[in-house]
């Protein structure tokens, strides 16, 4: 390889940059060279490095990577003592890619004399073709066994007509092995009429390459055989080389389709009607006709199949079929429409009276507890009943009806059954309407807050507002706290709508502190908020987000949810005190708590509930509590606001007792931003000549976020 001329220099560059394994040897096995892929390899450092070496001397190199030297050993001998080329077929290797497929060819170098006097080595990898191969072999595979697995008998013939290839259930037809079908003609193979059929289509299959559909009955190894024939031309290349049989078993398929006839219209386990069946039942309703619907669940059916077994659960599901069975009207339609439901559609029970007839009968006998294989199952049902035309006027809506009395059944506990009502479900389904417009309210950030002063009791100066959501439905116009809160609170969207107060509150902070409106904003905490394990980090979030201080933020909390609070929510409230966060005990006085309790409760303010403020005066015991409240207070060092105030009788009472903080429409209703920035304005330039609003009643209560 060291000959100067010009080709040789090509020849040599060429063989350095394939992406082929080259390399060459003399007879003596020891290295003369090899290309760069051949280094790459095995991870050699230079051509330098391997001549002159054997693969003996170079394997402490290879790092004990898997290599065939056995086999390439006797390949190097093999070309060596024949003097021609020796072609090692899918040798495993591992290189520095990995574990892979190697075809490897020794060639034998002559010099001018004809003598050997080395080999050249060429390395392929092949793993790309290998696992191609694999997988045709492995897809083959499949195709066979999806081949000789299908039920329908499946013969594949050339265009002499001569069975090239049939599958298992062909052979199980003629009772025959393959070895005697392949090479026949089907005159060989089927009676003479039966054969001629056959032909007939496959010489119009060849004429025209259009499928064939027929059927044939004749006789085969003693059986009755009536198939469907579908005829199919094989085509390759344009040309018509064979044809495709593939025939069902008519017989076979009646005796199915029977089965099938009987499965459909029944549940296999109670043998009751299944839900198809039941549908088409109540389809059939004459709208002149009198009916009544019961939907029977299974309470705890999940507890019973993950604590007995299914077993058990199959046979609990027969025992409430079969006692269905023995309390249902005669001639009632009886159905499990589902895996633990069950109906029962009936003219018999029309009536009210007869449906609170018929779902007491049935809790009475299938609330209890019951005996299986050795098991005690606590058997509890809820039934949700409907009837027609007394509270349906469509025959279509037994169903559905039926399933919102189930449903109320099933979130009332206390009450096994409940039969369809038009006006609660009304009510219901306007929930419901109600829940999701909120959800998309919360969502959309479509709830706006209001904002109600709080004032220095001496000074008359404003504090701080209390955050107070409002929300704006675009049908029923403004929805007062005292329903959507609730509303959150049952639907589980109460935490989604505080962390919304929370960062609308702390927002409009930052907008009026930038426009020299320096007081703090108190924002309600809901109990469920207050148990948010994440609480902290998104108070501290809305704080660093705004940049407001977080004395300026006062969380309210109230006092039933402190005194119910676990250690979890403990820790939490102190790190919510470090954070500079001030903390304010909401409602005080209408919860547990006794006023010793203050002195363990981290709390920088109380706020004295409209309850005691309004029988000031009026209730000896309702005054000496609140008088003792903020004398206790301010020997603790903790503020105390008085909120709900409408006279000024009680504003003047409560600084003569020393409150703090005042609160109330007797100063200012809530109000939406831009109209308490007019009001604070001009409360600010002349607090001290506040015109206080006149008392207005109400027997509006307003729970507030």
């Amino acid at each position: 390889m060291g000959n100067k001329d010009p080709l040789n220099h090509v020849l040599i560059a060429a063989i350095q940059h394939l992406p082929i394994g080259i390399f060459w040897k003399d007879i003596h096995g020891q290295y003369l060279g090899c290309n760069k892929h051949c280094l790459e390899l095995f991870d050699l450092p230079s051509e330098q490095f391997i001549i002159g070496k054997t693969d003996a001397q170079l394997k402490p190199a290879f790092k004990e990577k898997k290599l065939p030297n056995d086999e390439l050993y006797q390949t190097d001998q093999q070309a060596l003592k024949y003097g021609r080329s020796v072609i090692a077929k899918k040798m495993t290797m591992e290189t520095i890619y990995g574990d892979g497929q190697y075809e490897i060819t020794k060639i034998p170098l002559n010099n001018k004399a004809g003598k050997i006097t080395g080999l050249l080595g060429i390395a392929v990898d092949v793993s790309s073709k290998f696992r191609s191969e694999q997988k045709l072999q492995e897809k083959t595979a499949l195709l066979n066994s999806i081949f000789d697995a299908l039920p329908d008998f499946v013969i594949y013939k050339d265009m002499q007509g001569r069975v090239v290839e049939c599958n298992r259930a062909a052979l199980k037809l003629a009772n025959k092995k393959k070895a005697d079908v392949i090479g026949k003609t089907i005159e060989q193979l089927l009676p003479e009429t039966t054969a001629k059929i056959s032909i007939s289509y496959d010489s119009q299959l060849k004429s025209n390459y259009k499928s064939a559909n027929y059927k044939m009955e004749f006789t085969l190894e003693g059986r009755d055989v009536y198939v469907d024939v579908h005829k199919h031309p094989v085509i390759k290349n344009n040309e018509l080389v064979g044809t495709v049989s593939i025939s069902r078993d008519l017989k076979e398929r009646r005796i199915t389709l029977q089965k099938i006839d009987a499965l459909t219209k029944h549940d296999q386990l109670t043998n009751l009607l299944n839900r198809t069946t039941f549908l088409k039942k109540l389809d059939k309703i004459k709208p002149d006709s009198k009916w009544g619907i019961l939907l029977i669940d299974i309470k705890k059916m999940g507890y019973i199949n993950s604590h007995h077994g299914t077993d058990i659960g199959d046979q609990v599901l027969f025992y409430v079929g079969e006692a269905i069975k023995k309390i249902a009207p005669e001639h009632a339609h009886l159905a499990r429409i589902q895996g633990d439901r069950f109906s029962i559609l009936s003219d018999q029970v029309s009536s009210s009276q007869q449906l609170d007839d018929l779902c007491n009968t049935l809790t009475n006998k299938l609330n209890k507890k019951i005996a299986i294989q050795g098991h005690v199952i606590d058997l509890a049902i809820c039934i949700g009943a409907a009837n027609y035309p007394d509270s349906i006027q469509n025959t279509k809506q037994l169903l559905t009806c039926s399933e919102q009395a189930l449903q109320r059944s099933r979130k009332h506990p206390e009450q096994s059954y409940s039969l369809f009502d038009p006006v609660l479900e009304a009510h219901a389904d306007a929930e419901r309407r109600l829940t999701e417009d909120l959800k998309y309210a919360i969502q959309k950030k479509n709830i706006d807050l209001y904002y109600q002063p709080i004032i220095d009791s001496k000074t008359k100066v404003v504090l701080g507002v209390e955050a107070l959501s409002r929300w704006h439905h675009p049908e029923q116009g403004l929805i007062m706290p005292i329903k959507f809160i609730a509303l959150a609170e049952k639907n589980n969207l109460i935490g989604q709508l505080g962390e919304l107060v929370l960062e609308k509150a702390c927002q409009q902070l930052a907008q009026w502190r930038a426009h020299d409106i320096d007081i703090f904003m108190a924002v309600n905490l809901s109990p469920i908020q207050f148990n948010d394990p994440q609480l902290i980090n998104k108070i501290k979030h809305c704080i660093d987000y705004y940049q407001i201080p977080a004395h300026r933020l006062e969380i309210e909390v109230t006092e039933s949810a402190l005194m119910e609070s676990n250690k979890t929510a403990d820790q939490m409230l102190e790190e919510l005190i470090k954070l500079g966060v001030r903390l304010s005990i909401d409602d005080f006085g209408t919860g547990y708590c006794s006023l010793s309790y203050l002195k363990n409760m981290p709390a920088h303010k109380i706020k004295i509930d409209k309850s005691f403020i309004d029988e000031l005066e009026i209730d000896k015991t309702t005054t000496a509590i609140t008088r003792s409240v903020i004398s206790l207070a301010r020997e603790l060092n903790i503020t105390v606001t008085a909120e709900g105030i409408e006279e000024q009788s009680q504003m003047e009472w409560l600084q003569a007792q020393q409150c703090d903080q005042l609160q109330g429409y007797l100063f200012s209703r809530p109000l939406p931003s831009d109209t308490f920035c007019l009001w604070y304005k001009k409360h600010h330039a002349t607090h001290n000549n506040m015109t206080y609003l006149q008392h207005t009643d109400t027997t509006l209560s307003m729970p507030v976020l």
